[in-house]
């Protein structure tokens, strides 16, 4: 075991914090050593540009979830970092899965493959939870089972919520994992001697909640309800447009955009531009320069129930930077 490379996973819903925690782990501890796997919903990646680690230590899965559709490429991703690091190898391993994955079969991959069980280890499972939005989001099975099979669960976005509602979801927490650790946090800001170098992973106690974990087939069936569709658009993009429709869009409707996020290239800006939003809360700020050789584009992932995908693409168009209307505009 002490051979073994230790892994945390890293799960919770749409929009939780979950790629926020890992930047802050890597901030805290250095990207040296550490490998990561992040994984999409949509066909197109976004979160693994958003990750502060070396370009190559991080293998990206889109367009579906681990613990199902693309559950193959989680344990072919392990195995492609263990060969691409072998020169710097691996102190830790960091996976982290779509907002839509479930826990189960994601664990199931690194507790039955003969050869990630010789050279892994799973430390902890790291749930992260949207303090603002957890209490509806428990009437949903699958964020119950990220709750359950958490070791450690970071209460995130608790400056949104005040002391007494967290103490309140704490204990609806503690009604469904009663043995989890609890670190509340802002901006998935945990402390990291928490998150990184404690095993809290229990085979033993796992089988008690799970005891098919090890033999069943646990393909997760998602809800077949709710659909990801991107935007990949090279032109530049006039920000003012484009501010106005995202508002406008997350304001009609919150309700139904569980998730939407982005890297946009926006007209005569240096800079990328990094957007998210979940349910009505909308949040930008520029990110690391655009390189020379670098292809400038913009690439949107929208996640979310009865979208309009083509109304919502056609309206996106019209926040397209137009030269002739920004000429006519200066003069």
């Amino acid at each position: 075991m002490r051979n073994k490379i230790p892994v945390t996973i890293v799960t919770g819903f749409l929009g939780a914090g979950k790629t926020t925690l890992v930047n802050h782990l890597i901030e805290q501890i250095g990207a040296a050593g550490i490998g990561i796997i992040v994984n999409e919903f949509g066909d197109v990646g976004v979160d693994g540009d958003l990750i502060v680690a070396e370009e190559e230590a991080v293998v990206e899965i889109s367009n579906g979830c681990i613990c199902c559709t693309v559950r193959s490429d989680l344990i072919a991703g392990a195995k492609t970092l263990l060969e691409r690091t072998k020169s710097a190898p691996l102190s830790h391993l960091i996976v982290e899965t779509s907002g839509l994955a479930d826990p189960a079969p994601v664990l199931q991959s690194f507790l039955v493959d003969a050869e990630l069980k010789e050279l892994l280890d799973v430390e902890a499972v790291i749930t992260v939870a949207d303090g603002a939005h957890i209490s509806d989001q428990l009437t949903d099975e699958l964020t119950r089972e990220q709750i359950t099979f958490a070791d450690l669960i970071v209460l995130n976005k608790t400056d949104l919520i005040g002391p007494e509602n967290v103490a309140r979801v704490v204990e609806q927490i503690k009604g469904i994992n009663p043995t989890a650790t609890i670190i509340p946090a802002e901006r998935s800001r945990a402390p990291v001697n928490e998150l990184i170098g404690v095993r809290r992973f229990s085979l033993p106690s796992l089988l008690e909640i799970e005891p098919s974990l090890l033999t069943d087939d646990h393909d997760h069936e998602h809800d077949q309800s709710i659909s990801s569709f991107s935007i990949i658009e090279d032109r530049p993009l006039d920000g003012a447009k484009l501010d106005r429709w995202l508002n406008q869009l997350v304001i009609q409707n919150g309700n139904d955009l569980l998730r939407m996020k982005g890297i946009l290239h926006l007209e005569g800006e240096g800079r990328q531009f990094y957007f998210h939003s979940v349910h009505m809360i909308l949040e930008g700020y520029p990110g690391k320069r655009w390189e020379k050789d670098q292809t400038r584009q913009s690439r949107i992932v929208f996640i979310g129930m009865n979208l309009d995908h083509q109304q919502i693409a056609s309206e996106f168009a019209n926040c397209i930077y137009q030269e002739e209307q920004a000429s006519v505009a200066s003069h």
